[in-house]
């Protein structure tokens, strides 16, 4: 038969048997005219993969096995390279976690079962060699929890889908899509620091994703890092320069910057009041990151300005920050002179959080 009209597992049939003959040459050239045909073959890439590994080259037969995984990580042959690499590495248990995560999926597959039986039995020596990411194989499980979750959310069942995130976490501590909705519900629970650290590790694991880019830069301004939020938007629009919206949104986070550079001795305490009044009719007109900026900027020019205290106390009430709004709150109370009705208005948020008692430790 010409090998013009071969088929990708024709390929991929003499590779292996020239990989079992010893022949690395030939087996290579085999499994890269079957990925020429079916560049997304698994099972070619597997082999490749073992080719690579005993040539020496082991960075390309690790990412050469990712891509595999990537296509299909219940295919047993990658699989069974994938805990062979681990093994070569000295990583017997990182070897048994892909094999026992494969075989929880496919209860079936006797012979990853024995496998997985030999490697328990066997005495591995510590080895070094080059990284590889477990996380990869784990991701159908994280996939499916994600999406569960997501499911558990549009029905309003926010317990339901924070613990469905969560379990995904435990499959793969870095899914992306898992560590920014647990962001979300963390945001939506006012804790905004907490937020933040999720929102930045799916960013780190995901920049590309326009989600988790907003996501991110909204909970960046809210918390006033407004530098962070500037630089999570640039990334994004060096990638998707013709996105109006991102950029209207750095160029916020650009205005919104600026009040940083505002030196409050160079400004008398009549600038303030101008800023107070400016954000309350920015606040009417429903334009809220406009009026935190003016606040901001007040509070620049007077950090015990007890008018701007409280509107900021509000407007991340209104933003749904529970923590911040509570401590502009309690800032509030500590210059304010009249006390009595900010402290009843603090004590009927609180209540709404169901959070009551807690007033008394701000009396």
């Amino acid at each position: 038969m010409k090998d013009e009209i071969k088929l990708p597992y024709e390929w991929l049939e003499e590779g292996k048997a020239f990989l079992n003959s010893g022949n690395l040459k030939d087996a290579k050239s085999a499994f890269e005219k079957a990925l020429e045909l079916d560049p997304y073959y698994p099972q070619a890439m597997s082999g490749l993969s073992k080719v690579l590994w005993m040539e020496g080259k082991h960075r390309e037969s690790v990412e050469m096995i990712n891509k595999a995984l990537e296509i299909d990580a219940d295919d047993s042959e990658v699989i069974e390279q994938c805990a062979n690499i681990f093994i070569q590495l000295g990583r017997k248990n990182d070897a048994l976690d892909v094999l026992d995560a494969y075989i929880a999926r496919n209860p079936w597959d006797d012979d990853i079962k024995r496998l997985r039986d030999e490697i328990h039995s066997r005495e591995i020596s510590v080895a070094s060699g080059v990284s590889f990411d477990a996380s990869r194989v784990r991701s159908k499980e994280a996939d499916f929890l994600v999406m569960e979750g997501e499911n558990q959310l549009s029905r309003g069942k926010v317990d339901r889908a924070r613990m469905c995130f969560e379990m995904a976490l435990e499959h793969d501590p870095n899914h992306p899509k898992a560590l920014n909705n647990l962001g979300v519900l963390f945001w939506n629970d006012g804790e905004l620091l907490k937020a933040l650290e999720y929102f930045q590790k799916a960013f780190h694991e995901s920049p590309d994703d326009k989600d988790i880019v907003f996501n991110s830069f909204h909970a960046l301004v809210a918390g006033g890092y407004f530098d962070g939020a500037k630089e999570v938007m640039k990334f994004h629009i060096q990638k998707n320069p013709f996105n109006d919206e991102a950029w209207e949104l750095y160029d916020e986070a650009v205005i919104l910057g600026s009040r940083i550079g505002i030196n409050p001795g160079e400004l008398s305490p009549e600038v303030s009041n101008i800023y107070v009044e400016m954000a309350e009719k920015l606040s009417e007109a429903g334009d809220l990151w406009g009026c935190v900026e003016a606040l901001h900027r007040a509070l620049a020019i007077n950090p015990r300005h007890s008018r701007v205290l409280l509107n900021l106390a509000r407007i991340h009430r209104r933003l749904g920050n529970h923590e911040e709004s509570i401590n502009f709150y309690k800032e509030a109370l500590e210059v304010i002179e009249d006390k009595e009705e900010v402290f009843s208005e603090l004590s009927s948020y609180l209540k709404e959080l169901g959070r009551e008692g807690e007033e008394n430790n701000f009396s």
